[in-house]
């Protein structure tokens, strides 16, 4: 019997301990949901707290100590390949949806994995029953390749939660027309209530509002109001009264690429940044990330301590979202195929992939980094879906039933997990 068919048992008998333990974490916040502890406005807020403050911490932590100069170009095929994965994905899922005739929802269930939250607690698990320590460089501490792991993870996590918000909510908005054109009316209509941001709460009088365009075709007051409203998509829609602020006519020319740019920021995106360059300037590297710097014990140690609400907390809020939602039962042909996508079509894309690359001088010659491009394109849809959805105000129903169930197959995670580690074993042997 070879080393790695010993290996096999103890290395699955890990990874479904891990993926149990993502599991109960889940199930702890669907728990809390169902008892109404937290209500939805409440999982809303702290969701965002976790996308917008915790996890950027968390990648200025964990990235800028590795996002040196001489890492870089190492590391550049765990954003690379996480870019190409998601992209392929989608063009699985869009191919899905053109065949089977699915709903629109389906190209980005297929195509975004949860690849920061889920991926992190396995990671955690992963430590914690020895499994990750034989992806490590000969003497390297089990906490600095925890760490370093975590720092791989994040750089992939920017590139697809970028990618993700200005793909997937374009993606949505197509069931939007799909109901519309089946004739059950509007999928969204703005309610007339004050948002963030607004100047003042909108008032919008609906007999008079819109009345002097131009609708051609159309028979005045010969149906219910339901119905006309979703003719006249354009006079109910919620007025906005922000100021009309002009820029100076000198730098106006800025104008439209500046805004452009930062329509594709995003907090992790900027947090990426700032650790970018906290990493490749030695001086500021040396102040923020080494013991002996200057603000290491003060701000490191602050950004350090909200990071780490993150991983777990997220996957937390996760299940509470899950339990929330109003949830409808997906239809069959969606879900299964999203599953088939997730949980065995990528993962095999991934294996082959490292199979057929790693250890050929193509890349970096890291255990660790390969094991990684196995984990990165694999397992249940990210929960960013629901959150999209929401957003968009689409979809919401049939998207919380199939998350729900996707994320009760997330012990499955435990075979992709094993057969990396053989796949990552093969490759070594083969480098050596």
């Amino acid at each position: 019997m070879s080393d790695a068919d010993s290996s096999l048992g103890p290395a699955f008998l890990g990874a479904f301990e891990g993926s149990v333990s993502v599991l109960l974490t889940l199930s702890a916040g669907y728990y809390v949901g169902r008892l109404k502890v937290l209500d939805h406005k409440a999982v809303h807020h702290i969701s965002e707290l976790c996308s917008n403050l915790f996890l950027p911490c968390l990648i200025i932590e964990q990235m800028g100590p590795e996002l040196t100069a001489g890492n870089i170009t190492k590391l550049w095929i765990i954003p690379v390949w996480g870019l190409l994965s998601t992209i392929l994905a989608h063009l699985l899922g869009w191919f899905g949806q053109k065949v089977f005739k699915t709903p629109y929802w389906v190209i980005v269930a297929s195509g975004r994995p949860n690849s920061s939250a889920l991926p992190l607690l396995l990671l955690q698990s992963l430590e914690s029953t020895g499994i990750l320590n034989s992806l490590g460089a000969p003497g390297e501490d089990p906490s600095e390749l925890h760490s370093r792991a975590k720092s791989y993870i994040l750089l992939n996590v920017v590139i697809q939660q970028s990618f993700t918000f200005q793909v997937a909510p374009f993606v949505l908005r197509h069931d939007e027309g799909e109901d519309r054109d089946a004739g059950r009316g509007p999928a969204h209509v703005t309610p007339l209530v004050s948002k963030p941001g607004r100047l003042n709460p909108v008032v919008q009088d609906r007999e008079h509002v819109g009345l002097l365009q131009n609708y051609e075709n159309v028979s005045y007051g010969t149906r219910g109001q339901e119905e006309e409203e979703g003719d006249f998509p354009a006079a109910f829609a919620g007025i906005e009264d922000q100021p009309d602020i002009h820029w100076p006519r000198s730098i106006q020319v800025l104008e439209k690429p500046i805004k452009g740019i930062l329509h594709w920021m995003s907090a992790p995106l900027v947090a990426a940044i700032i650790a970018l360059l906290l990493g490749i300037i030695p001086p500021l590297h040396e102040v923020f990330f080494s013991e002996e710097g200057a603000l290491y014990s003060s701000v490191t140690q602050a950004i350090e301590n909200l990071g780490e609400l993150y991983v777990v907390l997220q996957m937390f809020i996760v299940g509470t979202q899950l339990a929330l939602l109003p949830g409808v039962r997906p239809s069959f042909k969606a879900t299964s195929f999203s599953m088939f996508i997730r949980f065995l079509v990528m993962p095999s894309v991934s294996l082959l992939f490292v199979w057929t690359t790693a250890g050929r001088g193509w890349y970096v010659n890291d255990k660790l980094v390969w094991f990684l491009l196995v984990l990165i394109p694999s397992g249940p849809s990210a929960m960013v879906l629901a959150n999209v959805s929401e957003l968009v105000n689409v979809d919401q129903g049939p998207i919380a039933g199939y998350l729900t169930i996707s994320y009760l197959f997330s012990p499955l995670m435990a075979i992709v997990t094993s057969l990396g580690l053989l796949v990552v074993d093969s490759a070594s042997k083969r480098s050596s």
